[in-house]
């Protein structure tokens, strides 16, 4: 966690069991279900086809360096006059909006000079390229965003972890392209009810820091296995173990995803969100994650609100 997020650590002796939210679709208003098919219906959680996916080479906390075009969803959070003060994760979820951690916004003492920038790999390189074939691949330039409307739970309180959940819209429309698409929701029963599994295998994407303590130039992906949460918090979180893989500082907001069916055909969807672990990464001390399933209906309800998505 970030420096500014040491407070939200320690609230957790003070949290008590929150129940889930119903997703119930025959409850939606028409702006709801509009929502839903437009989601439904963008060609989300696909990767270019422009190289194929690469072995790569292991660093991070147990994770290792992503390959160019293959998180294409990844959007970084930063401050153009310091990219480590409040440096948090997110997704895309549609041309307008990202899925962050309210925490990313509420805890950052400047986040009006909070900046999106999307299509990013390697935050040292003003062009992100690969070789293959014995040829050069490039992608295109990175895009930046001014944020237009943070969008935080109204329930979220920065003396305890719960509800952080943030919808953040960009000032303008994102156009598609290899190296920046959304990432898919979970809208279906069977996606809703993954993430009860425990042991489920997930991705956590982010630059946050590596193993050496240093905060990752390269966006880096890590391997998680949920586990059960304590104090009844499965309702509404996802627990992972923290044993050697993990994320850490600067990983808040990004996604964790899988790839799996979605409306017939594989994709990757996002099923939760990081938000809070140890400041020691990878020692065993439990990380959580904001179960995205379970705030669907506050996603769907919050994007009803606008015109477009």
């Amino acid at each position: 966690m970030n420096s500014f997020f040491e407070i939200f650590t320690l609230a957790w002796a003070f949290i008590s069991l929150i129940p889930l939210y119903e997703f119930k679709p025959q409850d939606w208003s028409p702006e709801e279900r509009r929502v839903y098919e437009q989601l439904r219906q963008q060609d989300c959680g696909v990767l270019s086809n422009l190289i194929p996916a690469q072995r790569l080479r292991r660093r991070i906390t147990g994770g290792r360096k992503s390959s160019l075009l293959s998180q294409p969803w990844m959007a970084f959070l930063y401050m153009p006059s310091d990219l480590e003060m409040c440096r948090c994760g997110g997704a895309l979820i549609s041309e307008s909006f990202v899925l962050t951690a309210a925490h990313c916004i509420k805890l950052c003492p400047r986040s009006t000079e909070l900046r999106v920038r999307l299509g990013e790999l390697d935050l040292t390189s003003p062009l992100d390229c690969t070789t293959y074939n014995y040829q050069s691949v490039c992608a295109p330039p990175v895009e930046e965003f001014i944020i237009e409307k943070s969008i935080v739970h109204e329930e979220f309180n920065p003396f305890s972890p719960w509800f952080d959940v943030a919808l953040l819209r960009l000032n303008r429309k994102v156009v598609f392209k290899d190296h920046i698409r959304p990432i898919c929701l979970p809208l279906t029963d069977e996606l809703l009810a993954f993430t009860s599994v425990m042991g489920q295998s997930y991705i956590a994407v982010g630059w946050g820091k590596t193993e050496d303590r240093r905060f990752a130039n390269s966006t880096m992906e890590v391997h998680i296995s949920t586990e059960r949460c304590s104090g009844g918090r499965d309702s509404s979180f996802l627990c992972a173990s923290g044993d050697y893989v993990d994320t850490c500082t600067g990983d808040s907001g990004g996604p964790l995803t899988w790839s799996t069916l979605y409306f017939g055909k594989v994709r990757t969807v996002q099923f939760g969100i990081v938000s809070l672990g140890s400041a020691d990464c990878g020692i065993g001390q439990k990380a959580y994650y904001m179960d995205v399933p379970t705030f669907m209906p506050w996603i769907i309800g919050k994007l009803a609100l606008l015109p477009d998505l």
